[in-house]
């Protein structure tokens, strides 16, 4: 194979993986006691498109969700408490570099410092209160999510009662396509005309 069909190759993966690049990708694993629904919005006020939902607290739910690059979102957890002590924790990560979550990271635990919880639906959010990590009882360890992890939940703990709890996902600037696809076609012209003489 000549330089210049392998230069023609290599250019051409490029593009096909730049045009393949403006995918981003949510995945997360969590336990609700007892019961939950994840969903993905952009407005924090919104409860946005059901990703995953589940009604046994033992069981560690996952998922994953494609996010489009240049959008913010929200992921909204819906919680629900039947009887007993309630709480939610979870592991969540980013797959991709054109979005971090409000922490700044591609990664993030259930905790009292990058969540926020409301017990009246999506709006007027308050701080979560923490009631240990990952292992702690009355649930004990849970396989899938990180050990760092907080069982988080409202001050209040009552039967019967829900609670919606948000976290941003921020859009982050990254080269456009566009830009990208010129620049490997410089190159391949460049490497070209430098390899014909």
């Amino acid at each position: 194979m000549n330089l210049k069909k392998s230069l023609s190759i290599l250019v051409l993966s490029l593009l096909t993986l730049i045009s393949t690049a403006n995918a981003g990708l949510i995945q997360g694993s969590l336990n609700v006691d007892n019961s939950h629904t994840v969903y993905i919005s952009t407005d924090n006020t919104v409860q946005g498109v059901n990703v995953s939902s589940l009604s046994n607290w033992t069981v560690t739910d996952t998922f994953s969700s494609a996010l489009t690059a240049g959008t913010d979102y929200f992921l909204h957890v819906k919680a629900s408490n039947i009887t007993g002590p309630a709480g939610f924790l979870g592991s969540f990560n980013l797959d991709g570099s054109e979005h971090l979550f409000a922490n700044g990271l591609d990664n993030v635990v259930t905790n009292t410092t990058d969540w926020a919880v409301s017990s009246s639906g999506w709006g007027a959010y308050g701080a979560a209160s923490s009631y240990g990590t990952n292992g702690v009882a009355p649930w004990g360890m849970q396989l899938g999510v990180d050990s760092s992890a907080e069982w988080i939940w409202t001050a209040g703990v009552a039967n019967f009662d829900e609670r919606y709890f948000t976290i941003a996902i921020n859009a982050v600037d990254v080269p456009e396509p566009s830009t990208l696809a010129i620049l490997g076609l410089s190159l391949f012209i460049f490497g070209a005309r430098r390899f014909s003489k």
